[in-house]
């Protein structure tokens, strides 16, 4: 038989050249040509396989629950927080994104919507569940049920599975997702995650309220105590050291006051009395005296008598000057005179002791207000010194009092606090059962299968290609 070989110029052009993109596309399409069946079974293939999974998926349900960290104090009700106030910033939210995350929020709706008795959460849910299920029974034998903690556990991995917290942007905006078999039981679920989390908070801050009120119960009884014995300490000094409080002032003040006055008033007084008697000496060295002091004394028996006196003298001078000086008239008339000088002179002596008398007692007075005053003086003196350990008691007793009365004011207020729920977290928009399916997707799914069936067919068509050992011309 004839062999004929063609030159090896003419082989290598039936394919593509390096580098040349036209002959590169001929020959993929020469290659589909030959092909086309072998890959049209492959993406039917892939299509129906895409199909079956749409037909056997069993559809989930996304439901989503807006909340918001409000900035905004609330102040209905609402006075200075016991615990002070923790700024809201970026990493406080990413705080509470970890927060509603964690097995406390998930357990308590676990807990509260009885999802371990939830077949989806239990068996996995589904047909493949079922499957897998069953192939464990029938390997596994006859084994004892669950306990409720493997239950729990169980139904928390899935549960966590199914939830995604995510915070919107660089915003105070959380987005809580849950996804399930029941549209309606998504919504409840996001709902409820919503209100764990409030309540979880609610019982965070009254849990802290409440430890923060026994303390602060038990501090007050400690300054209770001790801000009574301080005052009881300031009492007791003041009665071991006689100081005695009126109206604001003491008493040692006021006493030094009024003693002062009434050694002005003594110094006064015998002032007054000693130029009373030093002008009744003046006064007795005279004979008689003249009718300025005679008035100036306001005595009757001196005024009677000199008026005797300056009569008798008249007469006298008459008598004299008529009858003579000898005249026995005249005599008598002088002799008395001379006895009512002697009386005036007697009457002036009585009212001199007297008025050394007054001038004696007024002095003595003085001298009595004076000791009165260095006594109180000295006692003051005492007092002052006694009045810097007073002040030091009364400066502790004062502390201890604010420091009570601070503490129970914040006590009470920790009190109101407990009994009004309030918290920075709200739900901006609640969760609702979703119109539409959002696992599997089904044009997804199938443009997924397109794709797949189309690098497999190729790949299948390359390989087939490939494996035949012919020449093509």
């Amino acid at each position: 038989m004839l062999q004929v070989n063609k030159p090896i110029s003419s082989i290598n052009r039936e394919y593509p050249e390096v580098g040349n993109s036209s002959n590169t596309l001929v020959y993929y399409l020469e290659v589909v040509r030959r092909q086309y069946l072998a890959m049209l079974a492959v993406v039917l293939g892939c299509l129906i396989l895409a199909s079956l999974y749409l037909f056997t998926a069993v559809p989930r349900y996304t439901s989503t629950v807006s909340m918001v960290i409000d900035t905004r104090k609330v102040q209905l009700f609402q006075q200075q927080s016991v615990l002070g106030d923790v700024a809201i910033d970026s990493a406080t939210v990413e705080t509470q994104v970890e927060i509603l995350n964690s097995e406390n929020i998930s357990l308590a709706v676990i807990r509260e919507l009885r999802l371990t008795e939830d077949p989806e959460f239990t068996a996995g849910g589904g047909l493949l569940g079922a499957i897998v299920s069953s192939a464990a029974g029938l390997f596994s034998g006859i084994q004892p049920p669950p306990s409720e903690l493997e239950l729990t556990r169980g139904a928390l991995g899935r549960f966590a599975g199914s939830r995604r917290v995510k915070r919107v942007g660089r915003t105070y905006v959380m987005e809580i997702s849950f996804t399930s078999q029941d549209s309606a039981k998504a919504a409840r679920i996001a709902n409820a995650i919503a209100d764990a989390y409030i309540v979880d908070q609610l019982e965070a801050k009254y849990q802290a309220t409440r430890r923060a009120s026994v303390w602060l119960q038990d501090r007050i009884k400690e300054l209770r105590i001790q801000a009574s014995a301080a005052q009881k300490a300031v009492v007791d000094f003041k009665i071991a050291n006689n100081i005695v409080d009126t109206g604001g002032r003491l008493m040692n003040e006021q006493q030094l006051a009024e003693v002062n006055s009434q050694l002005v008033l003594a110094h006064a007084s015998t002032a007054e009395a000693k130029a009373r008697l030093d002008r009744m000496n003046d006064i007795v060295k005279q004979e008689i005296p003249d009718a300025s002091v005679a008035d100036a004394l306001r005595n009757e028996t001196i005024v009677k008598l000199r008026g005797q006196y300056v009569d008798m003298a008249s007469k006298e001078s008459i008598w004299s000057a008529k009858y003579g000086s000898d005249h026995l008239a005249a005599v008598n008339l002088r002799r008395q005179m001379a006895e009512i000088g002697k009386n005036i002179t007697d009457e002036l002596k009585r009212i001199q002791e007297s008025y050394k008398s007054d001038y004696d007692i007024a002095l003595t007075r003085e001298q009595a207000v004076k000791s009165s005053l260095a006594s109180v003086v000295s006692e003051a003196q005492l007092t002052n010194q006694a009045q810097i350990q007073l002040r030091e008691l009364e400066s502790s007793a004062q502390s201890y009092q604010a420091m009570y009365d601070n503490f129970l004011q914040r006590y009470m207020e920790s009190v109101q606090q407990q009994s009004f729920p309030i918290t920075e977290a709200r739900v901006i928009s609640a969760a609702t059962p979703p119109l539409g399916k959002s696992h599997p997707k089904t044009l997804t799914i199938l443009a997924e299968g397109l794709a797949a069936g189309l690098i497999l067919s190729f790949g299948l068509a390359m390989a087939r290609e490939f494996s035949d050992k012919v020449f093509r011309t």
